[in-house]
């Protein structure tokens, strides 16, 4: 049986006074993301409020997203980021039903 697909939102509020810098390193780190082997999707996205931006992600596996999370562009791009968002970025897990 094949590995489940792991699923995520990641809830990112910027702090609105470097959005643009905010927007371009999630920019990088989407773009290299999408050459990893195990992402099947990631795109950021803004809704209704300007302020909350979404990262929708879909990975092979949970296994897919963990070794993600060690790579460079994820973890020099989460130190970036850190103090230029109003608070630490919320990640919303799921799974197929």
């Amino acid at each position: 049986m094949p590995p489940a697909p792991l699923y995520l939102i990641a809830v990112i509020k910027p702090d609105m006074a470097q959005a643009e810098a905010v927007a371009e390193r999630l920019r990088i780190m989407r773009d290299a993301t999408r050459e990893e082997p195990g992402n099947v999707l990631m795109e950021l996205v803004v809704g209704e409020d300007p302020d909350t931006w979404l990262m929708l992600e879909k990975f092979t596996s949970r296994e897919a997203w963990e070794e993600h999370m060690t790579l460079p562009h994820v973890t020099e791009g989460n130190v970036y980021l850190a103090d230029k968002l109003r608070e630490p970025t919320e990640l919303r897990l799921y799974s197929e039903k």
